[in-house]
């Protein structure tokens, strides 16, 4: 809502980046597309003023770089997917042995303090897998 009535360039040429430029529009932004790979240049003081592809110079308000992503299925083999995320149990374990996982990959909400506290039981945790490794 930031941008709403302004102008912003969305890089990328994914899925993710053609999502993410409609949902802009659809909040009211002007948006440029960019989905040829090459070189850009950002150009402002404080904030983004202009976008430099080619030679060409665009007036923007702000820039989004949308780079591809591995989906959370194709991440490890044998992940268990599922309610919008990894699987994992109260120690944030997943079904790999040895993997855990904490925050947005694991689910909604998509909130902060819910990934940092995750982050926290799966670090832990982590620990704890590899000490008793070494014990082996």
């Amino acid at each position: 809502m930031l941008y709403r009535g302004r102008t912003v360039a969305v890089v990328g040429s994914g899925e993710e980046a053609v999502r993410d430029g409609d949902f802009l529009k659809s909040i009211g932004c002007s948006v440029l597309r960019f989905a040829e790979n090459g070189r850009y240049e950002i150009s402002g003081g404080e904030k983004a003023e202009k976008l430099i592809f080619r030679g060409e110079e665009y007036p923007v308000d702000c820039v989004f770089i949308i780079k591809d992503t591995v989906s959370v299925t194709k991440l490890v083999p044998g992940l268990e997917y599922g309610d919008g995320g990894i699987v994992t149990d109260r120690r944030m374990a997943t079904a790999v042995p040895g993997v855990f996982a904490a925050g947005d990959c694991t689910g909604k909400p998509f909130q902060l303090p819910k990934a940092a506290g995750e982050g926290n039981i799966a670090a832990l945790s982590a620990c704890e897998y590899i000490d008793s490794r070494k014990k082996q």
